[in-house]
């Protein structure tokens, strides 16, 4: 959100998600290789069988660092994209707390503002 040209902003910006994609993989590797004695097979080709995986709180924690490994990178990439495209970052701003809290929506409000910004700045579309 902030300090958008400085040059580590990068680089900060991607210590959170590596740090918890590293927490993600032992997690799931210890879920693998010890599962609770009553635990059922988790089944990701339904939506019963992730309720089912979610009930247990090891199961909860995965899918958490899973977030936070995730809609990190997708912001990044939505700043890095409007540097690109020049998008004015006080655009940005609200698609980034939209994508920390709901994920897809606030992604594709970010491509909302951007196809929007970009139609402006051609004269697709007047002020």
């Amino acid at each position: 959100l902030a300090f958008p040209s400085w040059q580590y902003t990068k680089y900060a910006a991607l210590a959170a998600p590596v740090v918890n994609a590293i927490l993600y993989a032992v997690t799931l590797a210890y879920l693998l290789t010890h599962p609770a004695e009553d635990a059922p097979a988790i089944d990701f080709s339904s939506l019963d069988g992730i309720v089912t995986a979610f009930r247990n709180p090891d199961g909860v924690l995965a899918g958490w660092l899973h977030y936070c490994v995730f809609d990190p990178l997708v912001g990044l990439g939505e700043v890095l994209d409007s540097q690109q495209q020049k998008v004015p970052h006080i655009y940005v701003v609200p698609c980034l707390l939209l994508t920390l809290l709901f994920g897809p929506v606030g992604f594709l409000s970010y491509l909302t503002v951007r196809t929007v910004t970009l139609a402006m700045r051609r004269g697709e579309i007047s002020n």
